[in-house]
């Protein structure tokens, strides 16, 4: 893990690095040694942590008005959280998936995409969707990312409660959404405007915070990290095994 000594000026100033191209065989060949660690509510500690269950608010069948996270992915959130300026926060848009609102934002995606490329094949309207979301695999080996309670997308609040600029909406399909659009706008000679270098540097401040507490990102989605389950490990590399796999909370009264 890095070290998290660095300023909140430092972390602004370290570009975010390259990241390895993503192999969904290769992650999905990630071995699995289940921790048995239980899912938590990330509610409780309202003082550093804001939930806003973006898929629940939008009427998403099977959405829970809760966010929840494994335990040892929720301290890292709040050491992470702890890092930032006085009154600022983390916002949680979405932790813990349920298999129901997996396979519905997998189709809604699908169905968005076949919109915009109706020419497109089944085939490779599939794969384009891949690059948005987790396939809603049934496999016990082969976990989507936020069902095992290791994946969450997230922003920063300011003391005010509103949202740094990030450049794009959560969500959003378009290349901007790339955690490193701006990086490479930089890298290419491009000038960037006041509002993109605000964007460059909020995203650098939450990209290297969630790094320096163990999480990962992925490449395409500014407001996604992982830590503990097949993405994460296969990020690590290193022969590195997930201890995340396919997770529910237990609930007395509501089955999932």
């Amino acid at each position: 893990m890095k070290s998290t000594k660095l300023s909140i000026k430092g972390f602004k100033a370290l570009p975010i690095h390259t990241m390895k191209e993503e192999n969904c065989t290769e992650i999905k060949n990630v071995k699995i040694e289940e921790s048995g660690e239980k899912l938590v509510p990330i509610d409780t500690f309202p003082e550093k942590i804001v939930n806003q269950p973006e898929y629940f608010i939008q009427g998403i069948e099977g959405a829970l008005p809760v966010g929840y996270l494994r335990e040892g992915a929720y301290k890292r959130l709040l050491r992470a959280a702890n890092m930032l300026p006085k009154g600022f926060k983390i916002l949680v848009f979405d932790a813990w998936r349920p298999a129901k609102v997996q396979k519905s934002l997998y189709s809604k995606v699908k169905e968005m995409l076949k919109l915009k490329n109706p020419d497109a094949t089944y085939s490779e309207i599939s794969a384009l969707a891949e690059e948005f979301i987790a396939f809603p695999s049934e496999n016990e080996n082969e976990p989507p990312p936020h069902e095992t309670g290791g994946a969450v997308d997230l922003t920063i609040v300011d003391s005010f409660g509103i949202p740094l600029n990030m450049g794009t909406e959560f969500d959003e399909i378009s290349e901007n959404t790339h955690t490193r659009f701006y990086e490479e706008k930089i890298e290419r000679g491009e000038k960037l405007s006041k509002e993109e270098t605000e964007i460059l540097l909020n995203r650098r401040l939450l990209f290297n915070i969630m790094e320096a507490v163990g999480f990962r990102n992925y490449a395409g989605e500014w407001w996604h990290y992982d830590y503990g389950n097949q993405r994460w490990a296969w990020c690590i590399g290193k022969g590195v095994s997930a201890f995340y796999g396919i997770a529910k909370p237990k609930f007395v009264w509501m089955k999932i």
